[in-house]
């Protein structure tokens, strides 16, 4: 094990060394085919273990195939490397080092910034093979979240298996102010298009000055058949297409992003040139969002982006809307925010007092349409209790007049609530909106000038 870390270590120190010299990320051909001699050790040796297990299953069968792949001492387990197999349906078949997985069904599973597991494995299995990352717990490390680069190979219509290896030095879990500032960006970005056409905004996104630039947070902007009509920081790939252009592990970068496009949108993991890094390779979190059925807009941030504020937008620095229209575009952009990353990971950013969906007096509340509270960031001893019935000092069902509102879509609601910096009752206006059928979030504004003297 400790061999294969130290030969990983070493691996990525050469390869972003050449690439700081200038050598760009590996292109593997037009036709986007695995040439395994084209690959590092590192994804040759995950090749060759899925291929030993394909050889197994069509020696053995399904069945003593899986209580092999199953076996935590078997020979499908070499190292930090080892054997684990789903179906297309999301059930787990075989995990060695997660018995208590197999069986159960990992539909909408996400890793620890939203990444949807199954749904971008399927889409890499459905190509026949492939390879993908993911953030996952580390069994043999504490469970010490790591990023995975697997080796996924198509077994028949029913299931697939993987192999995969951790890259434990490779930072990838990125922070709430980051993947805000990602999805806002790209949202931001989509409103422009569809709001002044598709030749002011390539024009726009083409500028390295523009407004869709920071940094190294920028939009690009692809057609449905993987041709680039925008790239602010490689000017020299706009009209080139790169459907079948990998990462520097052979990771399907064209293939996986143009998945997600389509999907409406949709996130994914790659390996690309950093600019701030002198064009390194560095593991990105990517964000792909549909305009219309011609084209689609990406952006995408680094791991050292999760620890610095890398937008504006983002900042926990904040000033009270002043107006509707700047609350509602508060509460919305939140709602975007958590149907991208889920539910799970949205509400426990809501929660966080540090984070950047609480600014003082204002924050996200969440609810389920049956009145369980997932997000009150200032009473957090009330989560996952039930609140339909719960009355404001006036008498009015607040939670039930919210949901109601949110159930047909958004708008505002008026009402009395303590405000958690004053300690007082106040008059409250909220604007609420509905991010599906589960569950709605809103944010009010405490009118502090009409204060009520109700208990």
């Amino acid at each position: 094990m400790w061999g294969k870390l130290i030969s990983l270590v070493a691996f990525i120190t050469v390869v972003l060394t050449i690439a700081a010299l200038g050598l760009e990320e590996t292109d593997l051909g037009s036709n986007g085919s695995l040439n395994q001699a084209e690959l590092p050790e590192i994804s040759q040796s995950l090749m060759k273990l899925a291929d030993q297990a394909m050889i197994y299953v069509e020696d053995n069968g399904k069945d003593r195939a899986l209580e092999e792949f199953n076996n935590e001492s078997g020979q499908f387990v070499e190292g930090d490397q080892y054997i684990i197999a789903f179906g297309f349906n999301g059930t787990c078949l075989a995990h060695p080092f997660r018995p208590e997985l197999v069986g159960e069904s990992q539909v909408g599973g996400r890793d620890v910034n939203g990444i949807l597991i199954g749904n971008n494995s399927n889409n890499v299995a459905s190509r026949g093979e492939g390879f993908c990352y993911w953030v996952n717990p580390n069994v043999q490390q504490n469970n010490t979240p790591e990023l995975k680069l697997s080796y996924i190979k198509k077994v028949d219509d029913d299931w697939w298996l993987s192999s995969g290896t951790w890259l434990p030095d490779v930072p990838a879990v990125f922070n709430a102010e980051s993947r805000l500032a990602l999805v806002n960006l790209v949202d931001r970005a989509v409103e422009y298009a569809q709001e002044n056409g598709k030749e002011k905004a390539l024009m726009a996104f083409s500028d390295v000055n523009g407004d869709f630039v920071n940094g190294d947070l920028y939009v690009f902007a692809y057609d449905f058949n993987n041709t680039v009509l925008a790239h602010p920081i490689q000017p020299e790939l706009i009209g080139k297409n790169r459907a079948g252009e990998r990462d520097l592990y052979g990771v399907a970068i064209g293939c996986d992003i143009i998945d997600a496009a389509k999907e409406g949108t949709g996130l994914v993991y790659y390996t690309y040139p950093d600019p701030t890094r002198n064009m390194a390779p560095y593991i990105k979190l990517g964000y792909a969002r549909t305009v219309d059925d011609d084209w689609w807009l990406g952006s995408g941030i680094y791991p050292a982006e999760a620890d610095q504020d890398v937008a504006e937008d983002a900042s926990p620095s904040y000033q009270p809307p002043a107006s509707k229209e700047e609350l509602s575009a508060f509460v919305e952009t939140a709602a975007s925010y958590a149907r991208v990353y889920g539910k799970d990971i949205a509400t426990t950013d809501f929660m966080d007092l540090d984070g950047p969906f609480v600014r003082g007096e204002l924050y996200i509340f969440a609810y389920e349409f049956d009145g369980t509270c997932l997000s009150l960031p200032h009473l957090p001893s009330w989560i996952r209790t039930y609140l339909l019935d719960l009355q404001d000092p006036e008498g009015v069902y607040i939670i039930e007049e919210m949901s109601s509102i949110a159930l047909n879509g958004s708008g505002f609601f008026d009402y009395v609530w303590t405000n958690p910096i004053t300690n007082e009752s106040e008059p409250k206006t909220s604007y609420v909106t509905k991010v599906d059928d589960d569950w709605w979030l809103g944010a009010g504004i405490y009118l502090s000038d009409e204060k009520t003297t109700a208990t």
